[in-house]
């Protein structure tokens, strides 16, 4: 038996990527060659930016490509402190590679609290751009639009309200949003990644608003009318556009599956918790935690069942630590030993969700015969 359910860290790519992306490995050229192979590249490209941009609801000559979504985050962050923001307001239930490149930008870095049931306080926000110091420059906000652990969805629109009127700029890190929410964020930066969406790893995409502040991370040549120094990766990119025009239909019952899950895991154990039941939340997300439960333990269990889940953001090459989301949220007593995200995606089944209850119920069995 072999039953994938960690989408949310990557997810495996359709045959219609695996056929863009080997089309494009036979097409020779530079993308910035100016002969007909350089042509053939970059006409890929161009089709596979339109397919991001409609995608991503913005305009596709907007959207520039990156190495990842954590490029795109940081590229952002860079380009609003080069502007002259000195104080960077981050959620705290943000990427890590948001909350990191903000720590090392040198401006002042305030983490927005968090609520018990996983959302960004709003309450926060607007205190602290009602007594705005305007020597600390523009104000600067970056909110996930949903948290990869917990799948809470993000209030982005009063987020969005609050910095326009306080004339701020807003970074949406949209890479668990896509394919799985709405994407017109009316943002001055959006970042996104392919391989959330089952296109390939290493290519992520970033909105810059025409009105908003830009400056290069990266410097060497003139590619992406040079806000992207690098040769591009075209077979990667071609991935990501074929990814991005079937990505609507990718989580088609997924909630349904999640939710039955749910029900059997509370059915099995009432005392099982789920991280942000209350609010609105990725259609195929579930982040989970009970009493003794060690979160490793746990994996390795499901593993041996054949079974592929999570302790969470997949960010630290395999190292299994404390939850930031948790931490965020004040329910870090509620998973000592950490959480398990079990996150569904294309090809799965209520077969899967049988599997996933049958090896809960001999991991509660065993802690209470303890």
């Amino acid at each position: 038996m072999s039953i994938y359910l960690d989408h949310n860290a990557t997810s495996p790519a359709p045959q219609s990527v695996i056929d863009a992306v080997s089309h494009a490995m036979g097409v020779i050229g530079n993308a910035s060659a100016q002969h007909r192979h350089g042509r053939a590249a970059a006409s890929l490209i161009a089709e596979a930016r339109e397919a991001v941009g409609m995608a991503m609801g913005q305009c596709a000559q907007d959207v520039i490509f990156t190495g990842s979504g954590t490029e795109a985050l940081n590229t952002a962050i860079h380009s609003a402190v080069a502007s002259g923001s000195q104080h960077l307001l981050i959620s705290s239930l943000d990427h890590p590679a948001t909350i990191m490149a903000a720590e090392v930008s040198g401006a002042r870095v305030t983490l927005l609290p968090a609520t018990a049931s996983g959302r960004t306080d709003m309450d926060a926000l607007a205190a602290i751009l009602a007594e705005w110091d305007d020597n600390e420059g523009q104000p600067f906000l970056s909110m996930v639009a949903a948290n990869s652990e917990t799948g809470v969805i993000q209030d982005t629109d009063r987020a969005i309200d609050l910095m326009q009127e306080a004339g701020g700029l807003v970074l949406i890190d949209a890479v668990q949003a896509m394919g799985k929410l709405p994407m017109a964020f009316p943002a001055d930066y959006v970042a996104v990644s392919a391989h959330k969406i089952g296109g390939p790893q290493g290519v992520g995409a970033l909105y810059v608003s025409p009105d908003a502040p830009f400056t290069s991370l990266l410097h060497g040549g003139g590619q992406e009318r040079r806000r992207r120094a690098g040769t591009l990766n075209t077979a990667g990119i071609a991935g990501f556009g074929a990814a991005a025009v079937d990505m609507d239909t990718r989580l088609s019952g997924s909630a349904d599956l999640r939710d039955a899950l749910q029900a059997a895991l509370l059915e099995i154990d009432p005392d099982t918790v789920i991280f942000g039941a209350g609010e609105a939340r990725l259609p195929n997300t579930l982040f989970i935690s009970a009493p003794g439960l060690r979160a490793m333990t746990a994996m390795m269990n499901f593993d041996l069942a054949g079974i592929s889940v999570s302790t969470g953001t997949a960010c630290s090459s395999g190292k299994v630590g404390e939850s930031r989301a948790l931490r965020a949220m004040g329910r870090i007593n509620d998973a000592p030993d950490g959480a398990i995200r079990i996150s569904f995606g294309p090809g799965n089944t209520m077969n899967d969700v049988q599997a996933v209850a049958t090896v809960w119920a001999t991991l509660r069995k065993a802690r209470k015969a303890a």
